[in-house]
């Protein structure tokens, strides 16, 4: 065994190319660990072939990590842990990331897991390796840890955050190598370079995992530290990035007024999350300046009672000026719904639906996905969920298709028609950007044809559309494949 070698490993989280952004989630934790003197080796399976995680595997590391959100990727990186069982037996496992924080106590009990992570991992892994490099089988000292320990499952209590000015900058180490094959294939895949500037948002929504998983902590880099870490970016040959923070820069107008004029004089092309109660048009033509090239906003509902009820911190006055301002610039944009809440009547999914008529109305051009609900574990709306029926399930293998486009909540009365929905704005509405450069026009000009047509007519029957998209998902990418057919 190498005592001194640790694995990170990333699954595939998305069926879709365009989904490959630079893993974060684990590129952090292992710049970390390099800084206290570990050696660190990565497996992204966006970029990398099963054969590099194999033969890591047979490097006898002291741990493989696994990290995972409550989505498509516990199905592959399921795939991944048993890869590893088959291999080497007694390969520890440590899984981390949203879904085992939230499902602690459930993630371990399988017998593919043999230490959780909860929440920030970088001191408890930290701890960990060197407890085990020390050769201890005891580890209820280290906080954030789940582990087992002759027939019991162990929950250490919480960990308190870090110093966000402690983190080392991700790219260091050997992630410079998975920065620099994502900056390669940047010219076909969109923005794909992830910055962190800060953690947590302000914010309570409801259906969102940050109130359980920062617990309404923010923290912001200090100028200092944004502007080192940007400018060792356009070093490495970045010139476009996408802010992996919950909420630009935990919504703080001060840090934006420093960070904006930052990014303006490097010159960066960048992506971000923001609240659409944020903009003024000052601020707005400063996003302009800098660079902005894309901008989220959560929408959700132009109900004010739905806003009210998911705790979502804007009503609907906010939201209408927002757009207002919005609109009157040239940022892509995009406003995402939600249908399908806890006790939503068929007359408030259409006037979202309505809403979304109106959003591209005032905003033409405007991407407007339209996304089921889907009731994540330790958020808020988990518990109104329960109540109403829903049925979690109940071993970490059950949650590999918790996905927007499979989950069917009890007290909807037709889970087809929400899907059908949720596949029906995207062919729609992100078209342009997403699908009209992928692949083949061949092969989707016609669906987005037909995607328009049944929008305006709010028809759903015969939905095969549907069919198509389970077909392309569960197999892994059939249409990547037909793309390199197609480009020779």
């Amino acid at each position: 065994m190498n005592k001194n070698l640790i694995v990170l490993a990333y699954a595939n989280a998305s069926p879709f190319p365009y989904h490959a952004w630079t893993p974060l989630a684990i590129l952090s934790v292992g710049s970390y660990l390099e800084k206290h003197g570990m050696e660190v080796e990565y497996f992204d399976a966006r970029i990398h072939k099963i054969e590099r995680f194999k033969e890591l595997v047979r490097r006898k590391p002291l741990m493989i990590g696994l990290s995972t959100m409550t989505c498509f990727q516990i199905k592959n990186t399921l795939t991944l842990a048993k890869l590893v069982r088959k291999m080497d037996s007694s390969m520890p496992l440590v899984w981390g990331g949203t879904h085992p924080s939230m499902m602690a106590g459930q993630t371990l009990e399988s017998d593919l897991v043999d230490f959780v992570v909860k929440g920030e991992g970088e001191q408890t892994l930290l701890e960990l390796v060197q407890a085990m490099q020390q050769g201890r089988d005891e580890y209820s000292d280290i906080a954030g840890l789940g582990w087992k320990s002759k027939g019991r499952n162990i929950l250490n209590p919480d960990r308190d955050f870090l110093d966000i000015e402690d983190l080392p900058f991700p790219y260091d180490g050997k992630g410079k190598d998975i920065l620099l094959e994502y900056v390669r294939r940047s010219g076909d895949t969109l923005e794909n370079i992830g910055y962190e500037s800060s953690r947590g948002c302000p914010h309570k929504c409801g259906f969102c995992y940050n109130v359980f998983f920062h617990k309404n902590v923010c923290r912001v880099k200090s100028i200092e530290k944004v502007r080192t870490e940007l400018l060792k970016l356009k070093a490495l040959g970045v010139n476009k990035m996408t802010f992996y923070d919950d909420t630009f820069l935990a919504g703080r107008k001060d840090a934006m007024e420093e960070i904006l004029p930052l990014l303006k004089e490097i010159d960066f092309k960048w992506i971000a999350n923001v609240r659409i109660n944020t903009f003024t048009p000052e601020l707005l033509k400063k996003f302009e300046e800098s660079g902005c090239v894309y901008i989220f906003f959560g929408v959700e509902s132009p109900d004010d009672e739905v806003l009210k009820y998911i705790k979502k911190g804007q009503n609907r006055r906010l939201i209408d000026e927002g757009i207002k301002v919005i609109s009157q610039g040239n940022i892509p944009t995009l406003y995402s719904l939600m249908i399908g809440l806890p006790g939503e009547t068929d007359e408030m999914m259409n006037r979202t639906l309505d809403f979304a008529d109106e959003i591209r109305r005032r905003h033409p051009g405007a991407e407007v996905p339209i996304q089921p609900y889907v009731p994540l574990p330790g958020t808020l709306l988990y518990a109104e969920a329960l109540k109403l029926g829903f049925k979690p399930p109940t071993h970490l293998e059950g949650w590999k298709n918790f996905t927007n486009d499979e989950v069917e909540n009890p007290w909807i009365k037709n889970p087809r028609l929400l899907h059908a929905i949720y596949i029906n704005s995207f062919m729609a509405f992100r078209y342009d950007r997403f699908l009209k450069n992928f692949w083949s026009k061949i092969i989707f000009g016609p669906l987005h044809a037909l995607s328009m047509w049944r929008w305006k007519n709010r028809n759903y029957k015969f939905f095969v559309e549907i069919y198509l998209y389970l077909i392309y998902k569960r197999t892994g990418g059939f249409f990547i494949m037909l793309e390199k057919l197609i480009k020779g």
